[in-house]
């Protein structure tokens, strides 16, 4: 099935590559001289989140590698990202407008009514690199996965997500099927939401990327069970990771830029050229590091490697993200 997929998978690619490599309706001057007015990026989820902050951060710096020409975030919640998606697939081929390209792309298709997939975008570059946490009330009884495991098989616990299908939501099920413990998922429209309901103790847990939720464990608002990385962060040494703790899990979220797949190839490279700059930029890098978001670059081959590889991976949890 696999063998299946990925064929399909790679005879897809070819032709949305090719359809952009025609260039038909774009000049080299055109190229030449992209972009030649602000570029707008379409962030999927409610602001302040760790995909709304990184992108804004990027644009702080992007009007040094894009002719001075700014960069408009536009935010469009809903749907656990299908509709800022969906309005990113069908956004305008001109490369002025680009989607932050997240892992809900890629899970989206499987579970919701999703009109495009990952092959329905041409990838950019990968900026960013999130793993995931299991959040608690600072309150919280539980301060090891062990005891949060053995209380979920005496009462159901409710554990807050930032959507359905949301890189999030993925990784409470996979901790539901390695330890066989069900959950109760509330899911919302971000990583804001899902901080109020914690810090408020309106659910007993929260699983969110450690950028996301950095502040809160450092200034102890909320603590922290575990990481799924498999070695220990070296910001929150102290943080341990799921795997030392006997349940083999290394999941995260990934962050980019993608635009709609039939955009001219010459300007996907420029653009590709671009914000390889941006993204590495060092006051840029910088100041990610400082917020706690890590770069994490890859070029937009290595990208869509990365991206077919975690498709591949929702395949085989399928079943258990549909049912829940």
């Amino acid at each position: 099935m696999n063998i299946a997929r990925n064929t399909v998978i790679l005879i897809l690619g070819l032709l949305l590559g090719a359809c952009g490599e025609k260039d038909v309706s774009v000049s080299s001057d055109d190229v030449e001289n992209f972009p030649a007015k602000e570029l707008t990026v379409i962030v999927p989820y409610s602001p302040g989140g760790g995909v709304d902050t990184t992108i804004r951060m990027l644009a702080s710096v992007a009007p040094n590698y894009l002719n001075d020409n700014k960069i408009v975030v536009r935010n469009m919640p809903g749907g656990g990202g299908v509709i800022g998606q969906t309005a990113g697939a069908q956004a305008d081929a001109d490369g002025y407008n680009l989607l932050a390209f997240s892992s809900s792309v890629t899970s989206n298709p499987f579970t919701k009514n999703a009109s495009y997939n990952h092959l329905s975008f041409g990838l950019i570059g990968m900026y960013g690199y999130d793993p995931e946490v299991l959040i608690v009330p600072a309150g919280s009884p539980h301060n090891s996965i062990e005891d949060f495991i053995e209380a979920g098989k005496v009462k159901k616990i409710t554990i807050s997500t930032s959507g359905h299908s949301t890189s999030h939501h993925i990784a409470s099920l996979v901790l539901s099927e390695k330890t066989g413990v069900d959950f109760t998922y509330l899911h919302n429209k971000g990583a804001a939401e899902q901080i109020q309901q914690i810090l408020g103790d309106h659910v007993d847990a929260t699983m969110m990327g450690i950028s996301e939720a950095s502040e809160y464990i450092k200034n102890g608002s909320l603590k922290s069970l575990g990481i799924m990385t498999a070695e220990r962060d070296a910001s929150f040494p102290n943080l341990p990771t799921f795997i030392e703790q006997d349940i083999d899990i290394e999941w995260g979220a990934f962050r980019g830029l993608a635009v709609p797949a039939s955009t001219p190839a010459g300007i996907q490279q420029k653009l590709a050229e671009a914000f390889s700059g941006i993204i590495q930029d060092p006051e840029n890098a910088e100041r990610m590091a400082i917020a706690g978001y890590p770069i994490s670059y890859r070029s937009p081959e290595e990208f869509r490697k990365y991206v077919v590889s975690v498709v591949e991976n929702l395949e085989q949890i399928l079943p258990s993200l549909k049912a829940q």
